[in-house]
């Protein structure tokens, strides 16, 4: 069974802004921060604010800015979530906003940081925001955004990072890496009357569009010459001895197939494809998505074919193509 990839990153916090008062390389200023957070199940403990010379990623090595020093900078304002200080572990290219954990309340974050020394270098540079529940940055983040900034000779310049979408699919992939995906090929074997043959492929989305992303499937189920293998429409039980392909998206016991979908994003199958032990398949139909930005999110596949005993014998295959289209 071949499978189609498609390549495209995430982050959750939105209306990022950091203002430069003093836009000039190597001149020190008050740095303005802005976002708005949309969690409001979890604490928050701390504010993670990283300037990196090679990328606003999240997730992605960050090189401080030559030149850039943020050790003597102190909290001038807060507003919305307040009671923060600079935590110990702040350092040249890195500021820690630390309080004791608390449930948020208000989504407009601001914060005004003193004494920051820009980069000695004209021209861009990056930061990343991230919340936490801990008060010291440690363990899992809640959001988090990448901004875009510039020094400048005479402009007060600020940029957000565009929105992107991350997307690929293969037969397995390790963690959250694309780049793990070795191949796109499905060798199914023989059918048989008496058992239900299986697979898996699996697929990982990430997007920061305001209004998420939908994945479709596209192909036919398996056919061999004018023969085919019939497709339920609605989600139905795997039957032994009864000619059947299917599919969908969770932790399977009958048969012990599949997976539930792992990761820190919001994304969830489709509601037909939702079901453990109920497979179906249907061309261009969504199997998962997300109403809202979505981080890293892996879904994983499950297969099944079932045939009769007088199934007409052939080489079966199919081709699916996974098609994810970000809402911006």
């Amino acid at each position: 069974m071949a499978l189609s990839p498609f390549t495209v990153s995430a982050v959750l916090v939105q209306d990022r802004f950091i203002q430069l008062e003093n836009p000039r390389p190597g001149d020190s200023g008050l740095h303005r921060v802005g976002f708005t957070i949309t969690n409001f199940s979890q604490p928050i403990g701390s504010i993670r604010i990283e300037y990196c010379a090679n990328s606003p990623i999240v997730g992605e090595t960050c090189d401080p800015p030559a030149g850039f020093d943020a050790s003597s900078t102190s909290i001038i304002s807060q507003t919305g979530e307040v009671d923060f200080s600079i935590h110990a572990d702040s350092d040249a290219n890195t500021v820690i906003l630390s309080r004791l954990p608390v449930i948020p309340t208000a989504a407009d974050l601001r914060y005004e940081l003193s004494d920051i020394t820009n980069p000695d270098n004209l021209g861009t540079f990056y930061a990343r925001i991230l919340t936490y529940p801990t008060d010291d940055a440690s363990g899992p983040y809640t959001q988090a955004g990448g901004i875009a900034l510039s020094t400048s000779i005479d402009l007060n310049v600020e940029a957000e990072v565009p929105p992107y979408l991350t997307f690929c699919t293969g037969v397995a992939i390790s963690q959250f890496q694309c780049d793990s995906i070795e191949t796109f090929f499905i060798n199914l074997g023989e059918f048989s009357e008496f058992s239900t043959t299986t697979a898996t492929s699996q697929f990982l989305v990430a997007t920061n569009a305001e209004s998420g992303y939908a994945t479709r499937i596209i192909g036919t189920t398996l056919t061999s010459g004018n023969n085919i293998i019939p497709s339920p429409n609605t989600p139905t039980l795997s039957q032994v001895g009864a000619s059947q392909f299917g599919i969908n998206l969770r932790n399977n016991s009958n048969p012990n197939i599949g997976a539930d979908p792992s990761g820190p994003g919001a994304a969830n199958p489709a509601a037909t494809y939702n079901i453990p032990n109920r497979f179906m398949f249907a061309n261009n139909s969504v199997i998962a998505g997300s109403a809202i930005p979505s981080d890293f999110r892996k879904f994983t596949i499950s297969y099944i074919i079932n045939v009769t005993d007088n199934q007409a014998p052939g080489v079966y295959s199919t081709t699916m193509s996974f098609i994810t289209l970000a809402n911006f």
